[in-house]
């Protein structure tokens, strides 16, 4: 290795033969080849013309002889004007192939975050509807027994009773609901009381209810009768748990599929808080310790721009905000009309950007993260989109926190 990503820079280098190897950390955690230099070629000038720390690794894959040309040799070929455009053209040509290369890294980084959060997501509800599917299963096992006991009991004329109408319970009330209850069960010598009891009070059953259902029921069928209510109950709450599941899974699918865009033209009207209220649900798990408040007006214009990218906007702002407080904050997002614009701010409370930094965080390939954590162009790409949709993003930062403000044309 003869260049260290993050190093000063003190010389560049010729290659008289052999080949470089030029890498640069991702934000997946791995490296990331930016391309190779070969006999001829020159690396290492660019950050000696910005005097700024080196962006990217370089390596000998092969026995390799190279000329080191130290800062001040640089400084004196820069008088040769033929130098100096050889030189501007190889500078240009090699940042559009990094940034090429890094911005395609950046958007597969971006696909495999929101494909993790949607792991995040969908596991729960999923392993909700798998667990309740072997209960369901349990229970209806059980229901049948209880039920053929009862049919062999009563004959074809059995009437079996019915619950009230759910009543809406505080939690205090709800506790007490079905203390009552499962301590009648347990005089009942009904088997489970404290696991039935939630599923009866779920259903609209009372204590008094239950006991006047089973009012009259000899002795030795009583039992059967109260377990087969209690079961049917438990069977209902299953059944409501599984739909809760399902609608989740469903709802995580739509979302993501309204937040890709897919089937759906480059540009369109687009609602920015659907898109915003999409990302935060895409980043839930993230946003875990986050308190977050949104402040949306009502009847908020449309924008006209491409929806997939403007929700990209969204996730790198909001994905910065949650990374800027660790131990948890605040997260305030605001959209509001502004006469022929949209504006929407993205702040948080975290300990704020240094005044030294906050001028070059939208630069290509700037980050304050730690090699490995970031591309540095997560925020240039959010600024290269509001730019191309014909709007301006600023930042204001202090002490108390950070905010984006982004300012988009309304359809209006």
């Amino acid at each position: 290795m003869i260049i260290e990503e993050g190093s000063h820079s003190e010389e560049m280098y010729v290659v008289v033969d052999g080949e470089l190897v030029v890498t640069k950390h991702s934000g997946g955690g791995k490296d990331v080849e930016l391309g190779r230099i070969g006999p001829g070629d020159v690396v290492g000038e660019i950050a000696l013309l910005d005097d700024a720390p080196r962006t990217a690794t370089v390596s000998a894959m092969v026995d390799t002889h190279a000329i080191r040309v130290p800062v001040s040799a640089f400084e004196d070929l820069l008088s040769d004007s033929r130098v100096v455009r050889r030189m501007f053209r190889t500078v240009t040509s090699r940042l559009r192939g990094i940034e090429d290369t890094l911005r395609h890294e950046e958007r597969m980084a971006a696909l495999g975050k929101m494909a993790a959060q949607l792991m995040h997501e969908l596991n729960n509800p999923a392993a909700a509807v798998a667990r309740s599917t072997q209960e369901l299963a349990r229970l209806q096992v059980e229901l049948g027994q209880e039920a053929g006991a009862l049919a062999a009991m009563f004959g074809d004329g059995i009437d079996l009773p019915g619950a009230e109408d759910r009543p809406t319970l505080s939690p205090l009330e709800r506790g007490d609901a079905e203390d009552a209850i499962a301590t009648w069960l347990e005089d009942q010598d009904i088997a489970d009381p404290w696991d039935i009891a939630p599923a009866l009070v779920d259903g609209g059953w009372t204590r008094a209810a239950l006991e006047k259902a089973v009012a009259g029921v000899p002795d030795e069928t009583r039992s059967h009768l109260t377990r087969w209510i209690g079961l049917r109950a438990a069977s209902d709450q299953v059944v409501d748990e599984l739909g809760i599941g399902a609608r989740r899974i469903s709802e995580l699918v739509r979302v993501v599929k309204e937040y890709s865009f897919l089937d759906r033209a480059p540009i369109q009207e687009v609602d920015v808080t659907s898109g915003i209220r999409d990302t935060l649900i895409l980043l839930k798990h993230k946003l875990r310790s986050v308190d977050v408040r949104l402040e949306f007006d009502d009847e908020l214009h449309m924008v006209e721009a491409p929806g997939r990218d403007l929700n990209q906007v969204w996730t790198n702002l909001i994905d910065n905000a949650a990374d800027a407080m660790d131990e948890g904050g605040e997260l305030l997002i605001t959209a509001s009309n502004d006469d022929d614009e949209i504006v929407v701010t993205v702040g948080d409370n975290g300990p704020g950007i240094p005044a030294d930094v906050a001028s070059r965080i939208f630069d290509p390939f700037f980050t304050t993260k730690e090699p490995g954590k970031g591309t540095g162009l997560g925020l240039h790409t959010v600024h290269t989109i509001i730019a191309r949709t014909g709007g301006t993003i600023e930042v204001s930062s202090g002490d108390s926190g950070t905010t984006f403000e982004v300012r988009l044309p309304a359809v209006v």
